[in-house]
């Protein structure tokens, strides 16, 4: 009966489709997760996803908290269609506020369709003292699965991060450190532990870094880089391992607000366009 009112809401070309899509994200490509991004934003995302020690805006939310921007404030959004399914869409959306006793971020985030949603709900804070930056997050995540049901739960996550020299900085960060599991089955959320660096020359251009350790899959290399070829003008490429992705972008970044786009492809399942848009206040 389940099955039977699937296929007449979706229809049952649709049905097979995604059914598809789902063995080759688990047969062809297992170090894939088949969960929502853990790096968020069109930047970041154009940089190979090494965004540990990189200077970004409110996405760094979702990445290290840690690298939150010390000053201003800005609300931004962001969408990816992974590999071109609706059904695996990310969308998020991110803010910040800088004050007097640190740096404030939220971030909302919601993955898939009404078969599967995955959402999480993120608060951070980042101090800094003496040139060392300690962001802290905490992060309620909420899996629904149609007529099974839902569950949530909370996790913790922290981020370090220190500039060595101008322009010149490494960081760290650790997720779920307090081992979160989700649903009857207690099934345990991802964990990983990155260190990153990242170094920008003359304002003309960034390189980032990052090796990566999921607690369930090898450890992953991440390396991006970012040029300015005309004033607001960027443009952007980068490259991860396990698994194998390579991404290209562009971004143009005024003082009140900045527009970027990624394109990512899998090395099995194709491509997948992203774009976000900040607003500065």
């Amino acid at each position: 009966m389940k099955t039977k009112a699937i296929i007449k809401k979706y229809g049952w070309m649709r049905v097979r489709l995604v059914s598809a899509f789902i063995v080759l994200v688990f047969v062809l490509a297992p170090a894939q997760h088949a969960e929502a991004q853990l790096t968020l934003g069109a930047r970041g995302a154009s940089m190979g996803q090494a965004v540990t020690a990189l200077q970004t805006d409110s996405w760094s939310v979702f990445s290290n908290p840690a690298m939150l921007p010390s000053s201003g404030n800005a609300a931004s959004f962001y969408g990816i269609r992974n590999y071109g399914f609706s059904e695996l869409t990310d969308v998020a959306l991110s803010g910040h506020y800088a004050h007097a006793f640190g740096t404030s971020g939220i971030g909302l985030h919601t993955y898939g369709d009404d078969l599967f949603r995955e959402s999480r709900f993120r608060a951070a804070h980042m101090y800094e003292y003496s040139g060392i930056r300690v962001g802290l997050i905490t992060n309620y995540t909420h899996v629904s699965i149609e007529n099974y049901g839902s569950a949530g739960t909370l996790t913790l996550d922290a981020g370090i991060a220190y500039s060595i020299i101008e322009g010149l900085w490494v960081g760290a960060r650790a997720t779920n450190m307090n081992r979160g599991q989700i649903g009857e089955a207690r099934e345990e959320l991802p964990r990983e532990l990155a260190v990153g660096v990242a170094y920008t020359l003359s304002d003309r251009a960034t390189v980032s870094s990052d090796v990566v350790k999921d607690a369930r899959f090898p450890m992953a290399y991440r390396g991006g880089l970012e040029v300015r070829i005309f004033e607001e003008l960027y443009l952007r490429g980068g490259i991860t391992t396990e698994p194998l992705t390579y991404s290209v972008g562009m971004g143009y970044n005024h003082s009140s607000f900045g527009v970027n786009i990624v394109a990512q492809q899998h090395y099995v399942l194709g491509w997948s366009p992203g774009l976000d848009f900040s607003v500065n206040f």
